[in-house]
């Protein structure tokens, strides 16, 4: 499309500077030769088993948690069904790092919830391993497939689940042979989102003593100095996620329910004891996953400490200020690039490449940006002041936004198209004209979910951090690292409360365009 035509050539330095980051990453990665002393195929093969039992069993707890609280808030009536609906989305303010420490604190032997438990003979056994990690991770976590399954069954499981009711099938036989295998995308995606989580964390695995990938690569790169073995590191991890992504693509390849239906649906009404039993699973759920967590940090913190300190305002200031302009950054290239996207089909397959940033996690794209300027450039991209760190967290979430432009595009009628086909006007009169008025509300979801995004950030803001600049992610993890959990408190709050409100803003504005 002629109008279209500027985005496109626009779009050119994104995809090359993409293009160029990517295939340099890869080819220093390994073909590079990387000393022994760190990097030992023990180690590779430790690692290797550890990310991959830590990555499958979170996502069975995450089905396990997600799967039949979203099945019951959506289709049953009991005692707070309407409140459990979105409370229990709540933990999704916790990043991942912020929850290992809590509990980790809270659980040891010194901590508050295990001398109580002491008292009525109960020794609480130590998180600190796979199989603890993988717990407290889900509580974390599962939130993504909670919210995916919601809007599946809302929009397309609700019309499956009445039609197996009137053919005598019981609620049980119903959700497990018709419900469940129509949500099979929004399973595997809310599966991927939080096993990409998982494999992206560094302050959490850290914390829990799980030496996965991330933890390694910033070993390599902080611990031993050793650069390339931290760029080998994160090659395996990227070849790992796109073995990931290519079996869930595979997955939810195959044939599905298309039909979708705005019908309205009058939730059942069941009987007392599954109401109690219901109501009763809920509550223990939200006090544990939010409540508890919540409650831990306030009693570690000093709310004197949290508000009025220059050093916790500094933080606030300094992950505020980042975020806005990492949102802004990421929202005009994702513009670009979804026009041209819609512009030229030619260039569609790099554009798509060029946009998967979120699927990889914040150590590799910053293991990977460091090595390649230093190795093109023979300066470290961390002397750049500000820059190279919004490069990297521009890369790490450009993939959302770019999402939310293509659909809010593909939603403009043709009719209205045509109509610029007809009426040959400039490029940034159609834009102003037709394009901007219809993806606006998409514009303004995909800042505050990057808003958030950033702020949560906390391995490629570690790496990729100029000297001397601090964020709340950054001094969490220097806490934590250090086992000070009432220390790590105080900015742990603030970051809380900074994602409640953003939270609180993106579902607003997420009712307001429904």
């Amino acid at each position: 499309m002629q109008h279209l035509k500027i985005w496109t050539y626009l779009s050119l330095p994104w995809l090359a500077a993409t293009l160029l980051f990517f295939l340099g990453f890869l080819g220093l990665s390994f073909l590079n030769d990387v000393p022994e002393t760190f990097l030992t195929s023990e180690l590779i093969s430790k690692l290797f088993l550890n990310t991959i039992f830590l990555a499958l069993l979170v996502g069975i707890f995450t089905f396990m948690i997600a799967a039949p609280f979203a099945t019951i808030t959506s289709l049953y009536i009991f005692p707070g069904h309407k409140f459990y609906s979105w409370a229990l989305s709540l933990p999704l303010v916790f990043p991942a790092y912020i929850y290992a420490f809590i509990f980790v604190g809270g659980l040891e032997y010194s901590g508050p919830l295990a001398s109580w438990l002491r008292e009525f003979g109960i020794i609480m056994p130590s998180v600190r391993n796979i199989l603890g990690a993988s717990l407290v991770m889900s509580l974390a976590l599962y939130p993504y497939m909670f919210l995916l399954m919601k809007a599946q069954i809302k929009h397309l499981g609700i019309p499956l689940f009445k039609a197996a009711k009137t053919l005598g099938k019981s609620d049980f036989t119903a959700i497990r042979t018709v419900l469940f295998p129509s949500l099979k995308p929004a399973i595997i995606a809310g599966l991927m989102l939080a096993i990409l989580e998982t494999l992206a964390d560094l302050g959490g695995v850290s914390t829990l003593r799980v030496d996965t990938f991330t933890v390694a690569i910033y070993d390599a790169w902080f611990g031993y100095q050793d650069y390339f073995s931290g760029a080998r590191l994160a090659g395996f991890l990227f070849l790992f996620v796109l073995v990931l992504i290519i079996i869930s693509r595979m997955l939810t390849n195959s044939k599905r329910v298309s039909s979708i239906s705005n019908d309205s649906f009058e939730k059942i009404y069941i009987q007392k004891p599954y109401r109690i039993i219901f109501s009763s699973s809920c509550l223990l759920l939200f006090v544990v996953s939010f409540c508890l967590p919540l409650l831990q940090l306030i009693m570690w913190s000093d709310f004197k400490e949290v508000f009025l300190s220059e050093s916790n305002i500094n933080l606030f200031l300094n992950s505020g200020l980042l975020g806005i302009i990492t949102a802004a950054c990421v929202i005009f290239i994702a513009l670009i690039l979804a026009l041209a996207y819609k512009g030229s089909n030619k260039l569609k397959v790099f554009i798509s490449a060029s946009a998967i940033g979120y699927a990889l996690p914040g150590s590799v794209i910053a293991a990977g940006l460091l090595i390649v300027i230093h190795e093109m450039f023979d300066v470290s991209i961390t002397t750049m002041g500000i820059f190279g760190l919004l490069l990297g967290l521009t890369i790490r979430f450009i993939t959302p936004p770019f999402q939310y432009l293509i659909s809010s595009i593909d939603n403009i009628p043709d009719k209205s198209i045509l109509a610029l086909r007809t009426f040959p006007t400039n490029s940034i009169k159609a834009f102003l004209a037709l394009y901007f008025p219809s993806i606006k509300p998409a514009l303004i979801v995909a800042f505050l979910v990057v808003f958030i995004e950033v702020v949560k950030e906390q391995p490629a803001t570690l790496i990729l951090r100029p000297v001397g600049f601090e964020t709340l992610s950054s001094r969490i993890y220097n806490y934590t690292s250090e086992g000070q959990w009432e220390l790590a408190a105080n900015p742990s709050i603030l970051l809380v409360f900074l994602s409640v409100i953003l939270v609180y803003f993106l579902n607003k504005r997420l009712d307001k365009n429904e």
